[in-house]
């Protein structure tokens, strides 16, 4: 049970129109209830079938440095032409070994796969138009069973719908956001050093910095991630008490990650006066400010997210999602191809199981934080 509930969730997940770099994370996440693994990654290929990109949940920063930057000296040529001759007649890779007998014994275990704790791996084809454009790659410890025959065949099942959600992927720029409750607070000087964050603060700027991985453009380090809009804020606030013309400090990221909402103050602000403080002096390079960031996530998620822990069925959802566009029941019925009465129906029955009775009421619920 707990695995067809997972299969209906990624076959929903990737029927919402999501934008690639929202969807693809989501998947990752949600592939782990239904193969069991220890970390999940995706890669985007170029036409070359070479890295191009890295989505990923814990893949080690010195592996990506090396996986997506220096990929021909992890893959020979040899290697290469039998990767593409097996992908061409399967979707699925169980095994490095059937491609390479001595895999093991090479750099790109030892350099990418080891660093991150991978072992096992099972790999799966995204494409669009009949041509390769990613990879899910599906990964387990060397103390963890390797995937076996059944987990191939669920992979299998899944890959359709995966090809199917990225081509049908909305812009980035059509996705509404709510709040994911997740924030931060990082402190720092004048002239924009951290002094102090928080744990979520960290994860929340390297999910802002890094959402896409360009090969070749970044190489990454345990240094805390500064995007430019944290930058932006705390010049904008100082522009401001410099008495300069500046915006308001406060901007907005969006990336694979999600949306990211970063707001400066000062925490010991100067006095309005001409840019000086109480004693009368420029606000001193050791002033320190702080900024807020705040992560959002598309609505359309969130929803489905939330319906999948619901006693909802799969056209009921449907009507969920049509109501979070602002749609009437005449346009519902129009879209899902359903009559009026049907869609008053169903409506009824939502209200009466999630205990609500406008549709203001029934989103509220949707998008209450799960405790």
């Amino acid at each position: 049970m707990k695995q067809v509930k997972a299969q209906t969730y990624i076959r929903q997940l990737c029927c919402l129109g999501l934008s690639r770099e929202i969807m693809i994370p989501e998947l990752l996440r949600a592939l782990h209830m239904l193969i069991p693994s220890e970390d999940n990654f995706f890669t985007g290929l170029d036409q070359n079938y070479s890295p191009a990109y890295v989505l990923a949940e814990q893949f080690a920063l010195e592996a990506l440095d090396i996986y997506l930057n220096q990929p021909a000296q992890l893959f020979t040529p040899e290697y290469n032409i039998r990767a593409v001759q097996w992908f061409t007649a399967h979707r699925v890779l169980p095994d490095f070994r059937i491609l390479d007998q001595c895999f093991y014994q090479r750099d790109f275990y030892h350099l990418v796969m080891r660093l991150s704790n991978h072992h096992y791996a099972l790999q799966g084809t995204v494409s669009q138009s009949g041509r390769i454009v990613g990879m899910v790659v599906l990964c387990r410890p060397v103390n963890q069973p390797p995937f076996n025959a059944s987990h191939r065949q669920q992979f299998e099942q899944a890959l359709p719908y995966i090809d199917h959600g990225w081509q049908a992927a909305r812009s980035e720029m059509d996705q509404d956001y709510v709040d994911s409750g997740r924030s931060g607070l990082i402190i720092l000087s004048r002239d924009g050093t951290v002094v102090s964050l928080s744990k979520a603060a960290r994860t929340l700027l390297f999910l802002a910095t890094y959402g896409a991985l360009p090969a070749g453009r970044i190489h990454f380090s345990h240094d805390v991630a500064i995007p430019p809009a944290l930058r932006q804020v705390c010049a904008r606030l100082d522009q401001i008490f410099q008495e300069k013309d500046a915006p308001p400090p406060v901007c907005v990221q969006s990336n694979a990650g999600g949306r990211f909402i970063f707001r400066a103050h000062w925490l010991e602000p100067p006095t309005l006066n001409a840019g000086v403080d109480r004693s009368g002096s420029a606000p001193a390079a050791n002033a320190l400010m702080g900024v807020t960031i705040d992560h959002q996530e598309p609505l359309r998620l969130r929803l489905c997210r939330a319906m999948h822990t619901l006693r909802l069925s799969i056209r009921e959802q449907d009507v969920c999602l049509a109501l979070a566009d602002n749609l009437s029941y005449p346009a519902i019925a129009a879209r899902l191809r359903l009559s009026l009465p049907t869609v008053v129906t169903y409506l009824r029955r939502i209200h009466e199981k999630l205990g609500t009775n406008s549709r203001e009421g029934l989103l509220k619920t949707l998008l209450a934080p799960v405790h």
